[in-house]
């Protein structure tokens, strides 16, 4: 095992099912709203039995396997089914493009495509793999297949069985490799953080191809509590009566579904009355956001988490306890096993953000098939984040370490600029570029301008007069009708550089 994925020894994710499944088992598991339920027991059972069945149509252990990643009955089945065999699930998005299946065909060379009927049509069969529909009738023959066929044990903790495709901030997809330790690592540490315990009664509306939403699926299953899943496009009302009928205690949320939360004001209140724990993650949120979360539900212990997909959920702030310490700007401090360091060596000054711990990726699946880790000295992984360190030991994002712009020797962190900006009246969204070269080099802001209030130059330059340092205020605003961001929002700067300016 590399020095920046330290080996996990607690108990896996695998073995705390098939201990579940032992202890607990007639207890719900998993439930679908008009779908039925499946208890510990039961679903032990039928993840044995897929794996079996897909050992018989000549599945073999570390082979990848493309599945179309949902919250339905037969996905999940098919994705415990796999882990439980031993092989490396690639789970994508139910919305990828004809060129994006096709990307990821040929980069990844899986052995087996699951999918539903439709995508299957869609994308034409090649030699190499065999497609297998996503259906609880496929399910239900595979496990009448696997009768007598026999199961090979667990894999290592240091086997690969998933990767996600992450684009980060450049567009571009990524395919991160991750350990069954891995993935085993981080549901311990954010139980042990969040305190989740089997009592629990978690309502899931993520999707399940994003990192966040496996995550707590992995959570919730690793203690063994009730899990409610709500497929399809995120509802606020919808989630509000599910939560209240079903008595849950918990869910977890992107900030944009947090803002549609809001949106309701102090009426979320009695819905939400039993909820004990809310994780938030994914991109950052307002100050004003987090105390109103807080003001709506005073019960509730609410964690926002930084994580990038290769380390996921490294820093983790509980708003009631920031607020108390005055730190609601922060990302956050690490959990126990985690560790960290910057790489500028001082903790009061700027730098990237080295992580190592068990939880981390194994590396990058490139088109050859070798993982490649960005790695420092063989120990760290480097997230590229630029980070600051205070004297209570919380961290604050300052960038990116690419983003960094150098006038003249003045160093400018454009997310420092943009975030002052968009707080201005008039601005709807904003990037700060830099044109031309030496002494001529400047600063340049592309506005989208808010229709509901008029852009003023003078009042925006009066604005940033009263908060930032002169060498940090664009020289020029030019209007924009649009920002090239990914779909989760990140901003796509290298595109911004080239079409914009």
């Amino acid at each position: 095992m590399d020095d920046w994925t330290t080996p996990f020894a607690g108990e896996n994710l695998l073995e705390s099912l098939q201990r579940h499944a032992f202890e607990r088992g007639a207890k719900p598991a998993l439930v679908w709203d008009g779908a039925g339920e499946v208890d510990y027991a039961t679903l032990w059972s039928l993840l044995e039995s897929l794996a079996r069945g897909l050992k018989g149509r000549g599945l073999e252990v570390g082979a990848r396997v493309v599945l179309v990643m949902d919250a339905s009955r037969p996905c999940l089945l098919f994705y415990l089914g796999l882990l439980r065999l031993g092989g490396v699930a690639v789970v994508v998005d139910p919305g990828l493009t004809r060129v994006q299946w096709s990307q990821r065909l040929l980069d990844l060379a899986p052995a087996m495509v699951v999918a539903p009927s439709a995508i299957l049509a869609e994308i034409a069969p090649c030699s190499g793999w065999q497609p297998l529909e996503l259906s609880d009738a496929t399910v239900a023959t595979l496990v009448r297949e696997g009768e007598g066929v026999a199961l090979p044990g667990f894999p290592a903790n240091s086997d690969a069985v998933l990767i996600l495709a992450t684009t980060g901030t450049t567009g571009v997809p990524k395919y991160v490799g991750l350990t069954l330790g891995n993935i085993s690592a981080a549901a311990t540490q954010i139980n042990a953080v969040t305190g989740l315990t089997e009592a629990d009664r978690e309502v899931i509306t993520l999707p399940l191809y994003h990192s966040f939403g496996l995550g707590r699926l992995r959570c919730g299953l690793g203690v063994g509590c009730r899990i409610h899943l709500l497929p399809g496009r995120f509802r606020p009302e919808r989630l509000l009566k599910v939560v209240k009928a079903s008595a849950a205690s918990v869910f977890a949320q992107v900030p944009a579904g947090i803002r549609l939360l809001l949106a309701f004001g102090k009426r979320v209140s009695p819905w939400l009355s039993g909820v004990r724990l809310v994780e938030i993650g994914s991109a950052s949120m307002e100050i004003a956001e987090k105390q109103r979360l807080m003001d709506y539900l005073p019960q509730a212990r609410i964690w926002h988490h930084y994580g990038l997909t290769e380390a996921s959920r490294s820093l983790f702030l509980e708003y009631h306890q920031a607020f108390a310490m005055d730190r609601l700007n922060a990302l956050g401090q690490p959990p126990p096993g985690v560790e960290m360091m910057l790489d500028s060596g001082q903790s009061l000054m700027d730098g990237e953000l080295l992580i190592r711990g068990p939880h981390v990726t194994m590396g990058y699946f490139i088109p050859a098939g070798q993982p490649s880790p960005p790695v420092r000295d063989g120990k760290w992984f480097a997230t590229g984040d630029l980070v600051r360190r205070d004297e209570l030991g919380f961290y604050h994002y300052v960038g990116r370490v690419d983003d960094v712009i150098n006038l003249g020797g003045f160093k400018v962190h454009p997310l420092e600029v943009e975030t002052m900006l968009q707080a201005c009246p008039g601005i709807l969204d904003v990037a700060v570029v830099a044109q031309g070269d030496g002494a001529a080099r400047q600063l340049v802001a592309l506005v989208l301008p808010d229709p509901s209030h008029p852009f003023a130059e003078k009042s925006v330059r009066d604005w940033m007069h009263d908060r930032l340092e002169p060498y940090k205020h664009p020289q020029s605003y030019r209007m924009v009708a649009s920002l090239p961001r990914t779909a989760s929002g990140k901003l796509l700067r290298r595109e911004l550089s080239l079409a914009n300016v």
